[in-house]
């Protein structure tokens, strides 16, 4: 969305004021701006322009390293695992009971009464 003439004028004031009111201030945005600008120049492999680059139809189109790739790769493998897992160990925890089968050797001897 454009910004009106009138828009631009007020930004432009404001930007002049805190250029003469705040010098630390500015400082601080400008250095934080380089280091932006030279974040985005070393993720893009040099091309300037920044993050989003215009195609000739006028779109901006998202640039993605191939970490934010990755990322976002494992975290639908994930989401996709979990159900899975908590179906499985929810299986094991409503499986009834075993009895354990005593060793020959040891109920020699013993009588067990019916029930």
């Amino acid at each position: 969305m454009e910004l009106s003439d009138r828009e631009r004028r007020i930004l432009g004031e404001i930007e002049r004021d805190l250029r003469r009111e705040d010098r630390a201030f500015v400082r601080r945005v400008e250095s934080f701006d380089a280091a932006c600008r030279r974040r985005e120049t070393r993720r893009s492999g040099g091309r300037s322009g920044g993050r989003y680059e215009e195609s000739s139809d006028g779109r901006s189109d998202a640039g993605t390293s191939g970490r934010e790739i990755w990322y976002v790769l494992l975290v639908v493998i994930f989401l996709a695992t979990l159900p899975i897992l908590l179906v499985l160990l929810a299986g094991h925890a409503g499986a009834p009971a075993v009895p354990p089968v005593p060793a020959p050797g040891l109920t020699a001897g013993i009588v067990v009464p019916p029930m």
